[in-house]
């Protein structure tokens, strides 16, 4: 690797990390469902899936499971989550969302969304549409 590559790559890298504190930094509570940075990750992994369990919540999350049962306990008791025993397995259980909790999510979500999509209005959207291509090329290069 040339060292123009490299120091691309590492300006690359300090662009992520800039772009992860501000949108860590960017509103990620609303009044009705104050929550923390971890818990709000938690709540989108289980929004968006079906079946999902404590070990789903820990490999998406990359915590140990200990963490992810903790955040799960903290999610219930704070009337977030339901957890409902898995038919095929007793000692392990289902995360779904409380019916108050999705609405209040949805609405989280489709505000957070909103948030993400201004950072990218400083492209055009023939940049835009590059900047997608390259990043899911990206993506399917690190989940093979």
């Amino acid at each position: 690797m040339n060292m123009n590559r490299s120091k691309n790559v590492e300006e690359i890298v300090e662009g992520f990390k800039l772009m992860r504190q501000h949108l860590r930094g960017s509103s990620c509570s609303v009044s009705e469902l104050p929550l923390t940075h971890s818990q709000w990750l938690a709540l989108m992994v289980i929004g968006r899936g079906h079946l999902v369990t404590i070990g789903d919540v820990k490999k998406a999350l990359g915590i140990s499971s200990s963490a992810a049962t903790q955040l799960a306990n903290t999610l219930e008791e704070k009337g977030h989550v339901i957890r409902t025993p898995l038919s095929t397995d007793a000692r392990a259980s289902v995360l779904v969302l409380s019916s108050d909790s999705k609405k209040k999510f949805e609405h989280m979500r489709t505000k957070k969304l909103k948030e993400f999509t201004k950072l990218f209005d400083v492209f055009t959207d023939d940049e835009f549409s590059t900047y997608v291509q390259l990043q899911a090329k990206l993506t399917k290069s690190i989940s093979k």
